[in-house]
C-alpha cells in the first residue's frame, strides 16, 4: 500500500490498528484544539482517509492467494455455464427490423407500384380504398408479413414469396368475383354482403 504518507509509515511500523483505537487517540486532540471550522473539516477529512486506509489494509489481509483463486474459479464457471446454455455474455442477438412498419406502407410503396394491371375493359378489379374490405386487409397483411420474413433469404426468398403467397392472394384480390367486386379504379362501392349465417342448434358446440 503506498500514497498514504505518514499514515503508511505508521501502519508499517506498528501494524494495522483498529478504527476504534485510532479514533480514541485522535478525538481528544480535536476536541481540545481551538480550531476554526476550516481546520476542523481538514482534520475530519484526514481522519476519514485514515479509516479508509485501515479498512483497505484489513480487506487485503483477508484476500490471500487461495481466496482470490477461488473467486476467479467461480467467475469462470459462471461464464462457462452461460455459454453452454446458449446465451452470449453480451445478450441475445437483435431481432430483424421490419422494412415496412405496417401493411399500409407495404401496399403503398411496394405492392401497388410493382403490380401493374389493366383495370378497365378486363375482368381484373381493384379498389383504391382496399382498407374498407376486411378480406383484403387480411390477405394484404399476410402478404406483408410473409414478405418481411422471406426477404431475409437472399437466395430463393423472393421466388418463394411470389409462388406461395403473392401469386395466390393477388389472383383472389384482383379477381372479378373477389372481395373488390363492384369497385372501380376510381372509387369504392360496397356491393357485397357478408356470407349468410343461421344459428346452430343449441348445444352443438358445447363441451369443447
Amino acid at each position: 500500500m503506498s500514497g498514504l504518507g505518514e499514515w503508511d509509515q505508521d501502519a508499517t511500523a506498528n501494524g494495522p490498528s483498529s478504527p476504534n483505537s485510532t479514533t480514541s487517540a485522535i478525538a481528544p486532540a480535536i476536541a481540545s484544539a481551538d480550531l476554526d471550522a476550516a481546520m476542523r473539516d481538514s482534520v475530519r477529512d484526514a481522519l476519514r482517509k485514515r479509516l479508509n486506509a485501515l479498512a483497505v489494509l484489513a480487506v487485503d489481509a483477508q484476500l490471500d492467494d487461495g481466496t482470490l483463486a477461488g473467486l476467479r474459479a467461480t467467475a469462470d464457471e459462471a461464464a462457462h455455464a452461460a455459454m453452454l446454455a446458449g446465451g452470449e455474455l453480451d445478450g441475445p442477438a437483435d431481432e430483424p427490423q421490419l422494412y415496412y412498419p405496417n401493411v399500409l406502407e407495404f401496399v403503398t410503396h411496394h405492392l401497388a407500384p410493382m403490380y401493374r394491371r389493366p383495370l378497365t375493359g378486363t375482368g381484373t378489379t381493384w379498389c383504391p380504398e382496399w382498407w374498407r374490405h376486411a378480406e383484403a386487409i387480411a390477405r394484404l397483411e399476410a402478404l406483408w408479413r410473409s414478405w418481411e420474413h422471406l426477404r431475409l433469404d437472399p437466395a430463393t426468398g423472393t421466388s418463394v414469396w411470389f409462388r406461395d403467397h403473392a401469386d395466390h392472394h393477388m389472383a383472389v384480390l384482383l379477381s372479378a368475383n373477389g372481395p373488390f367486386k363492384g369497385c372501380k379504379p376510381d372509387g369504392h362501392a360496397e356491393r357485397l354482403e357478408p356470407l349468410p349465417l343461421k344459428p346452430p342448434p343449441d348445444g352443438l358446440f358445447d363441451g369443447g
